[in-house]
């Protein structure tokens, strides 16, 4: 049961970081990060793929849309730019750059573009005919976990080959549950196994939520094209209930370490201050 490809959905308009996401992608927000020798600013989706590739995946798949063509361009090697660093001694950050570039090379990438802002499902939905194995990951481009975010990862691919279930993901408790999909099921310790999932109750039924990084089969396709609404956004959420309703199997593992969401100015200024105190 390989886990070989990685959907990275980073489509989305991010309105509630304008005007910074006008021009320049939500998922391309710097995060700080202290070296042996150096402090380096990173886009979260350069962290997010550093943990991803660390792990073993070496196929990505990312939702882009318009505006975001500055992630396309961040994705490609350029070697140009290495060799202007080094003749200009900066050899420290044009080894940062190399040792990134040498993994993107190293790697398979494909840009899919979601020309609308029809939601995570839809952004999903699209990666169905060229996905090329029976098992995949899904991750959000502005949820991270702290300190070690690859070690989050190996924990759910550990437990998806053990349980064996048609989706798994991560959860965290959350003092304001309203604001996510939100978990319903019986805890194990630390895996729940789920019994429904809500996006953003106004009445949250339990302080447990989704942190955007799951694993799914090929089912989740069927559970799209199914809950594909007329109008509005694509909800992944009513794909998860409608395997639920059918007999599927659903899991929820929970999180090791911090959660950081950088969905908005005051949760993306609370994640700068972990990276910061933690690393200065």
């Amino acid at each position: 049961m390989d886990v070989r490809v990685a959907i990275i959905p980073a489509a989305g308009l991010g309105t509630r970081i304008l005007p910074y996401s006008k021009e320049i992608p939500k998922e391309m927000l710097p995060v700080i990060i202290k070296s042996k020798t150096t402090i380096i600013v990173k886009p979260v989706l350069h962290y997010i793929f550093d943990a991803l590739y660390d792990v073993g995946f070496r196929i990505y798949y990312f939702i882009v849309g318009r505006g975001k063509r500055v992630i396309e361009n961040y994705f490609t090697p350029d070697w140009n730019y290495v060799e202007y660093l080094i003749k200009h001694n900066k050899e420290e950050l044009a080894e940062v750059l190399k040792k990134f570039y040498e993994k993107l090379e190293r790697s398979e990438i494909v840009m899919i573009n979601q020309p609308y802002p029809k939601g995570f499902g839809d952004a999903i939905l699209r990666t169905k005919t060229i996905m090329i194995d029976n098992n995949f990951l899904v991750h959000a481009g502005d949820d991270i976990v702290y300190p070690d975010h690859a070690l989050n990862i190996v924990n759910l691919l550990q437990h998806y080959r053990k349980l064996n279930p048609d989706a798994i993901f991560l959860y965290d408790r959350s003092e304001h549950p309203e604001r996510y999909g939100v978990v319903i099921g019986e805890e194990y310790g630390n895996i729940i196994k789920v019994d429904d999932v809500i996006e953003k109750p106004s009445r949250p039924p339990s302080n447990n939520v989704i942190v955007a990084i799951y694993i799914f089969n090929k089912k989740i396709y069927h559970a799209l094209e199914k809950t594909r609404p007329l109008q509005g956004e694509h909800q992944l959420t009513d794909a998860i209930r409608y395997i639920i309703k059918y007999g599927g199997k659903v899991y929820a593992i929970k999180v090791m370490g911090k959660r950081l969401d950088l969905g908005t100015p005051e949760y993306y200024l609370e994640a700068l201050k972990t990276f910061v105190n933690e690393n200065m």
